[in-house]
């Protein structure tokens, strides 16, 4: 249930332009690893913040997280990570395409 509140607080820091503040808060969320849904979210975030600044490598570790959980995670969370999902897959392709990582 941390984790949740830790994602609130990355909500709340986005909104106040607070990237850096957000950036900590999603790596907290995956220290304390105590929620599947939350530490997605935040691999997620992590993995576009980390392309959109143009470093490949951290992107496509936390990217890669996702993509090799896809299936279970689709079983198992039907649409609920969906947006996430198909993030993931387009930035690794981008990242494998153009030979970034």
């Amino acid at each position: 249930m941390k984790t949740e509140l830790y994602i609130n607080k990355a909500s709340m820091q986005i909104k106040k332009g607070d990237i850096d503040g957000a950036v900590g808060s999603m790596k907290k969320v995956i220290e304390l690893n105590d929620d599947e849904v939350s530490n997605i979210q935040a691999h997620c975030f992590l993995g576009e913040y980390y392309f959109v600044n143009q470093n490949y490598t951290l992107a496509k570790e936390h990217l890669d997280y996702i993509m090799e959980q896809q299936e279970k995670l689709e079983n198992k969370y039907d649409d609920l990570l969906n947006d996430g999902i198909i993030n993931a897959n387009v930035l690794i392709e981008l990242i494998d395409k153009y030979l970034l990582a």
